[in-house]
């Protein structure tokens, strides 16, 4: 029993940071914009949380401190955006800005590339009167602090932010701007709101990693997290309803191919557990034509770079340098009636 219970607990806590990041993208989907730099805020989140949080001493001042940092770079998209910058490109550049920083810094002012490991204290686990000290319950709900708990009410949150009028008026910004501001809706405001609070809840999530769970820096913490929660939100169908199942699909993963190392398992095969279940999440949301139009439209709203439309099926297109087909001959319907010779 006790194994089944640290098995849960492990993926939950292997979720939070893949739900964070999922609710980040799945917020800046319905925004209208295809925000890639996510990976870029979970690790910048990681790494201001623990330098913050080491220097004072104080852990929530390092989870604030990860989430203004991704809101920063939340704010950069924006102003990028503003300006017409093409923000897949921006988004791609970013995220290899904010790894090679972090190394940097790390070999710089840290005294090492590889960990930076402070005396630091991580977040302290809830313990809740009457069912922590039971046999399953005690078990299945160690190690959880409270920011495990915000990543499951942002989602909550999130749900009930879009029933209200403010949150159906982000909705219209994504699904049709031109409408939404002939409305008089303000489609930037609403967009640079929207990516801020996108850039902080995956800082949150960053900062999780470091200053919730570890307590510890290492190079490249975030490990594509913010990758696979963007498709974690694909998977979903950005919606909120469907985003901690998808998020926890992965999170389980990960647990499954950690637990897997313990009976001689190949890490080859381990390691490969995750990745495979984002490949077949990517692939189911392939086989939805409604899914591969929206994803088509983000990018035509956020990127310069042309992707294949979806064409109806027609006539084969000729052969660059063959003739041109005969023109067919024109065959004249017979008169009902003739004028009679004179």
């Amino acid at each position: 029993m006790n194994l089944v219970a640290d098995f849960l607990n492990s993926g939950i806590r292997l979720t939070v940071p893949i739900l964070f990041a999922a609710i980040a993208s799945l917020l800046s989907a319905r925004a209208g914009v295809l925000n890639l730099a996510i990976e870029s805020k979970v690790l910048a989140g990681a790494f201001v949380g623990i330098l913050v949080a080491a220097g004072t001493g104080n852990t929530l001042l390092g989870v604030l401190a990860a989430a203004a940092s991704g809101a920063l770079i939340g704010a950069l998209l924006a102003l990028a955006q503003r300006l017409g910058v093409d923000l897949v490109v921006l988004a791609i550049g970013l995220n290899i800005l904010v790894l090679q920083l972090t190394v940097y810094l790390m070999r710089s002012y840290l005294g090492g590339v590889g960990t930076y490991s402070p005396d630091l204290e991580t977040i302290p686990p809830l313990t809740i009167p009457g069912i922590s000290d039971l046999p399953f319950l005690g078990a299945l709900l160690s190690r959880l602090n409270w920011s495990v708990y915000l990543a499951f009410f942002a989602a909550i949150l999130v749900g009930i932010y879009f029933r209200t009028r403010s949150g159906r008026h982000l909705l219209a910004v994504g699904e049709a701007p031109i409408a939404a501001a002939s409305a008089g809706l303000s489609v930037g405001r609403t967009q640079t709101l929207t990516l801020l609070a996108a850039g902080a809840l995956a800082g949150i999530g960053g900062a999780y990693l470091s200053v919730g769970d570890l307590g510890l820096f290492t190079r490249n913490m975030s490990a594509d997290r913010g990758w696979i929660g963007i498709t974690a939100a694909l998977l979903a169908l950005n919606k909120p309803a469907f985003i901690v199942p998808a998020a926890a699909v992965f999170g389980f993963a990960s647990a499954a191919s950690i637990r897997l190392q313990a009976f001689d398992v190949p890490a080859s095969v381990t390691q490969f557990i995750p990745q495979g279940a984002a490949f077949v999440a990517l692939v189911l949301v392939g086989l939805r034509a409604k899914s591969r139009g929206s994803f088509l439209r983000l990018w035509s709203q956020s990127s310069r770079i042309p992707l294949g439309r979806l064409r109806e099926p027609g006539p084969p297109r000729p052969e660059p340098g063959a003739a041109p087909p005969p023109e067919s001959s024109r065959v004249e319907e017979p008169s009902s009636s003739r004028s009679p010779r004179g």
